[in-house]
């Protein structure tokens, strides 16, 4: 009498888990989106702290008491390329420089029937977008 075996060879065990050659593919598509997000979160950090395109100056001329000067003319001048440009100070005595290289450095000052206000400076190091100096113009001593 011949015996049958079941399948007719040895028997091998099958796992029921994953092998090495289905982690690989796992892995790889893990790390890539892993990688993703953190390239990710890194532009939106750097586009967060850029510097800002162009730079504004602004804000009033104003007299010692602190009253709004209206046609005073107003004066920058880009110390990197030596450009002035003038203008002068509208309804309540606001004025403003806009479109300017935010890596250059800038002058500004006012004047006003023969008065002139102190030189206040823009550094490009300072990295705000939009810069405020009040001008002030001291009273002429016929006042």
């Amino acid at each position: 009498m011949k015996r049958k075996s079941g399948n007719g060879g040895p028997r091998t065990l099958r796992s029921t888990a994953l092998d090495s050659d289905s982690l690989i593919p796992a892995f790889r598509t893990k790390a890539a989106v892993i990688c993703c997000g953190i390239a990710l979160f890194f532009t939106v950090t750097a586009i967060a702290k850029k510097k800002p395109l162009t730079k504004t100056i602004q804000g009033e001329v104003l007299d010692g008491e602190n009253n709004p000067i209206v046609g005073a003319s107003v004066e920058l001048t880009d110390v990197t390329t030596g450009k002035t440009l003038g203008i002068y100070s509208e309804v309540g005595g606001r004025y403003h420089f806009t479109d300017l290289k935010p890596s250059d450095d800038y002058q500004v000052r006012a004047a006003y029937k023969g008065q002139q206000s102190d030189v206040r400076r823009v550094s490009s190091l300072d990295e705000e977008g939009v810069r405020v100096l009040n001008l002030t113009i001291p009273p002429s001593a016929s006042q």
